[in-house]
């Protein structure tokens, strides 16, 4: 079993098709607190694989948990973090993505640059360790928002046509449901500006 890489969260192991996800044990938790917040998340994160796998959205496939619920197993994938491998001819297919997502009422939490591989298929959504599950217009804003801010920050030159692609694909597969997605984004741009302007 080959160590892939270790976050505040969790530390990910690679065997053979398989990725392993473990959730690490918090020590300033006690014990019958940490273990059902571990679960509870890796439960989650399940859950919200499961069913975007089930609907044709690009992610791991999901295997199973643990007896434990420490340990989630998924399909590995193949890829590159879409930070490293970049371009405008993906954004297109990851607004219809998310909004396939969102439409199933799965909000991945962390939706950012480097929580999408870039493989031959196109684009992979990976990570749903913060995902729950909400079909309010707002978490589905917050969602975009953090993906638009990080096309931002990662890839300020390519960033406004990024969100323009992106942004016109998700209101398309969106439909009518997007005019409240719109009215929260607006609001979200709004209070970024004032705090950019003091």
């Amino acid at each position: 079993m080959k160590k892939l890489s270790s976050g505040a969260e969790a530390i990910l192991y690679e065997d053979g098709d398989v990725v392993i996800k473990y959730r690490k044990k918090k020590s300033y938790r006690i014990k019958e607190i940490d273990e059902p917040i571990r679960y509870h998340r890796t439960k989650a994160e399940f859950q919200a694989l499961k069913r975007c796998n089930e609907t044709g959205i690009n992610v791991p496939s999901p295997i199973k948990i643990s007896k434990e619920g420490d340990k989630l197993y998924m399909s590995k994938i193949d890829g590159k973090q879409m930070d490293y491998s970049f371009s405008l001819s993906n954004m297109s297919q990851i607004g219809e993505m998310v909004a396939s997502m969102h439409t199933e009422g799965v909000i991945h939490g962390d939706l950012t640059t480097a929580n999408i591989l870039i493989n031959r298929s196109g684009a992979v959504i990976i990570d749903f360790g913060l995902s729950y599950f909400s079909r309010k217009d707002e978490d589905r804003a917050t969602d975009i928002a953090m993906l638009k801010s990080a096309l931002r920050s990662r890839h300020p030159k390519e960033a406004e046509d990024a969100y323009r692609l992106f942004i016109a694909s998700y209101r398309k597969r969106l439909g009518k449901e997007f005019k409240g997605v719109e009215t929260h984004l607006k609001d979200i741009e709004r209070r970024r500006r004032y705090h950019e302007n003091g």
